[in-house]
């Protein structure tokens, strides 16, 4: 090989090496810098999520009964638990908070994360459908119904998103599962 070809291929590749190198420094020093922000805010808004859960509590407090648990508090006294589940909808994992009060009834869904279709899927972030959930907890969780008139521990499926529907509906289930095994010891 030439030695003009070399050149020709060695310095640009230093150069870029460079250039990245460079880039890559930057991103780590951002990263770095906006790590305890970042945090900040996600605990923020998890403390948001799990009011809308279970407005009932004025406080929260991580229950070592049950895994992504918090036990909502009014005034010291237990009111309910906020359960964070995950599952995989259409679009990806979805997150959700449900919470349920000391009665037995969930008393709020959240999706905390969902990447579903805009217009379908995004449509179970609509109160309307997530106030379906907002009954006793049935014994055996609930279930995806389509075409409307759901009874107790029914949940009408969005249309055109029956996967998103029943991914929420696993998500709240698990949470419900989680419930039966707390209820009465905090």
């Amino acid at each position: 090989m030439k030695e003009s070809t070399k050149k020709e291929i060695i310095k640009p590749t230093f150069v870029l090496f460079a250039i990245c190198l460079v880039v890559t420094a930057l991103l780590a020093l951002t990263n770095s810098a906006t790590k305890k922000a970042i945090d900040v805010q996600q605990a923020k808004d998890a403390q948001t999520s799990r009011q809308m859960a279970l407005s009932e509590a004025n406080s929260f407090v991580k229950s070592d009964k049950a895994a992504d648990c918090y036990v909502g508090k009014k005034d010291g006294k237990s009111v309910g638990w906020v359960f964070t589940t995950k599952t995989t909808s259409y679009g990806g994992d979805i997150t959700v908070m449900t919470g349920i009060n000391n009665t037995g009834k969930v008393s709020g869904v959240v999706l905390v994360s969902t990447s579903d279709t805009p217009g379908l899927g995004l449509n179970a972030q609509k109160e309307s459908f997530r106030a379906q959930y907002k009954q006793q907890v049935p014994e055996n969780g609930f279930t995806v119904v389509k075409g409307g008139g759901a009874g107790k521990g029914q949940v009408n499926a969005l249309t055109g998103a029956t996967i998103t529907s029943k991914a929420v509906t696993k998500a709240v289930n698990e949470a419900v599962t989680e419930y039966q095994k707390v209820k009465g010891g905090e």
